[in-house]
C-alpha cells in the first residue's frame, strides 16, 4: 500500500527531526530550521492522512489520525 508506506516514511522522519530540535539550542538557526522542517512534515502527514480518510478508507493500525496529532 503505497499510502502507508509513505505515511511511516513520513512520519519517521518527523519523528526524527523532532528528536533533532530536542537536542539543539534554543533560538539557534539549527532549532528554527528543525522547527519549520518539523511543522512542514506535521502537515505532509496530516494531509495524506486526510486525503485518505476523505476516501473513505481507514489509517492503517498504528498510524495516528490528524485529530490526534493536533
Amino acid at each position: 500500500m503505497l499510502y502507508q508506506r509513505a505515511a511511516e516514511e513520513v512520519l519517521a522522519k518527523w519523528r526524527e527531526v523532532e528528536r533533532a530540535l530536542a537536542e539543539a539550542q534554543p533560538d539557534s538557526s539549527d532549532a528554527e530550521y528543525l522547527t519549520s522542517e518539523a511543522a512542514r512534515l506535521r502537515d505532509e502527514y496530516q494531509l495524506l492522512v486526510q486525503e485518505e480518510l476523505d476516501r473513505g478508507r481507514e489509517p492503517p493500525p498504528g498510524l495516528p489520525t490528524p485529530k490526534e496529532i493536533l
